[in-house]
């Protein structure tokens, strides 16, 4: 006796490939999932640890031509090169990841964005290095990692994943982008002239400062709005 083929409905395969590629989506992110807070903890620790275990000996700039390694450095030194060199595999993965997934743009869906890359807006503390830089060394140099704290927008943006743009969201979008940049371009000019009033009063390395200041936060709160703002506009109900 022949056994009879059993037949699948179309719709319980389409069902049965869609959690198959939710589920490998959602594996590439599981298995990595509080490793950069985990890094970023670890990072702190080492700072603190340098700071007050071993006089400040790599957070304050280092003179290479009379520095001398000891084994009292390597903690803030190895967790430095741990955390830079995972974040370049996290930005290397996210942007193959988008590759893989840019077709999505061809079928009117927004693209799909994992909701956690918003954790690398917490690089933008980083921004607070320029302090020491610039009393020391008189470098401005790391104020410009202010710029990542508008990676925090991606939590918002991850949030839309996959959404259907349409008219009303293509309006929203518009109205998203058009108020993050005018509040941009509105703190820029207002930067911009209180420097020109007070400005002959002030050093010309205050001046660098303040400017890499303001516009890299500048910067980052115009690519935080855009996110945030479609987000709202997009969830919040119609009047």
């Amino acid at each position: 006796m022949s056994k009879a083929k059993q037949e699948w409905p179309a719709n319980e395969i389409t069902k049965t490939e869609a959690d198959k590629k939710r589920n490998t989506d959602r594996g590439f992110w599981l298995n990595r999932r509080g490793v950069l807070p985990c890094l970023i903890i670890l990072e702190i620790l080492a700072i603190v640890y340098d700071a007050f275990v071993n006089d400040s000996r790599i957070i304050r700039p280092v003179d290479f031509s009379t520095y001398s390694f000891r084994l009292s450095d390597l903690p803030l030194i190895v967790m430095t090169a741990v955390f830079v060199v995972y974040v370049f595999y996290m930005v290397i993965r996210m942007l193959v990841y988008q590759w893989k997934n840019r077709g999505s743009n061809d079928t009117g869906m927004t693209r799909k964005l994992n909701p956690r890359f918003g954790w690398f807006g917490f690089a933008g503390f980083f921004g607070f290095m320029g302090i020491p830089a610039y009393m020391l060394q008189q470098q401005v140099w790391p104020f410009f990692f202010f710029v990542f704290f508008g990676f925090f927008g991606f939590f918002y943006e991850g949030k839309l994943s996959s959404t259907l743009i349409d008219e009303r969201f293509k309006e929203e979008q518009s109205r998203a982008s058009l108020k993050a940049y005018k509040t941009g371009f509105g703190l820029l000019w207002l930067v911009t002239w209180a420097t020109g009033m007070i400005g002959s009063r002030l050093s010309a390395g205050s001046v660098a400062v303040i400017f890499s200041v303001a516009s890299s936060l500048i910067i980052a709160l115009v690519l935080f709005l855009g996110n945030y703002l479609l987000y709202k506009y997009d969830t919040e109900e119609p009047e």
